[in-house]
């Protein structure tokens, strides 16, 4: 059936759907208790309220994506350093990856502030579910065991276009969410190619924190069963309306400094990363601002 007659809602589900049963395959069983294990599951996860945004952002551009969920989850955020974000010419961000998705839309709303050519490396799988957005991401495969010499030539060669048009890159070189140990969240080890492109590249590489945290159900999922915890990535974008993002950025690191060998190189950035202070408090005092402020001091 045509993309444009079929029913929105039913064509999001069918891209949807593949993706929670390629993370979670145990739901789609057939077995009755499976089957309802996942009615409970989407009925708390607000399934029917994603099915509901995709139908909606089916059509439309990425800018229109980007504006309405800016609407829907960014209500508190703190930022400091955003001068040193490049106005123009190439550059790339590397950040911390705290909560999924959320993260990506907070960013490309910051940088927005300062100039509209972002590109972000992600998982392709989001390609699948908005094929619309190929005007701003560089699908990448963060599983080793998953990459082959043709994904990985055609990611360098899309990165040497972009930053060719003088375009800038936001990367997260853990390539998977921050791992909760106790109370507190640790970012996983980074990958070395975004420290391989910016030498490669000679461009400039801009240290980014994000401060976050995804919800209580979140991390009791994660306690339980990773599986679990990976069908709630999309209901973990839809609850951010009350969540506090604090975003220091540090000054920009000239390729030309970065360690020959990558694997310093990345591990130079992180710690440049890791080590931003959080922004200053410039907003009017309140309980529950400073209860969130000092969980944060724990991330």
């Amino acid at each position: 059936m045509n993309s444009l007659t079929e029913n929105p809602r039913d064509e999001m589900q069918s891209r949807l759907d593949p993706l929670i049963e390629e993370r979670a395959p145990w739901l789609f069983s057939g077995r009755i208790h499976h089957n309802m294990a996942r009615a409970l599951l989407m009925r708390m996860l607000g399934y029917p309220t994603t099915l509901d945004l995709g139908a909606q952002y089916r059509d439309e551009s990425t800018a229109e994506i980007f504006r309405s969920l800016e609407k829907l989850i960014i209500r508190d955020m703190e930022v400091s350093g955003l001068e040193h974000i490049p106005k123009t010419g190439p550059a790339l961000i590397v950040a911390n990856h705290p909560t999924g998705i959320a993260d990506g839309i907070v960013l490309y709303s910051l940088i927005g502030q300062v100039r509209k050519d972002l590109f972000v490396y992600t998982n392709q799988d989001i390609l699948r579910v908005l094929p619309q957005l190929e005007d701003m991401i560089v699908p990448v495969e963060w599983r080793v065991e998953k990459r082959t010499h043709a994904k990985t030539r055609a990611t360098m060669e899309q990165t040497r276009d972009w930053l060719a048009q003088d375009r800038i890159g936001l990367i997260f070189p853990s390539g998977r969410l921050a791992k909760r140990r106790g109370l507190t969240l640790h970012e996983r080890p980074w990958m070395a190619s975004a420290a391989m492109i910016a030498r490669k590249m000679d461009v400039p590489v801009i240290p980014l924190r994000i401060r976050a945290r995804n919800s209580i159900l979140f991390y009791l999922f994660d306690a339980i069963h990773p599986t679990l915890r990976d069908v709630t990535l999309f209901h973990e974008v839809l609850n951010k309306a009350g969540q506090q993002y604090q975003v220091p950025i540090g000054a920009p690191v000239p390729a030309g400094t970065l360690p020959v060998k990558s694997d310093e190189g990345i591990e130079m950035l992180r710690r440049i990363v890791l080590s931003l202070p959080e922004p200053a408090d410039t907003r009017p005092v309140s309980t529950t601002r400073l209860v969130k402020r000092r969980i944060f001091k724990h991330i």
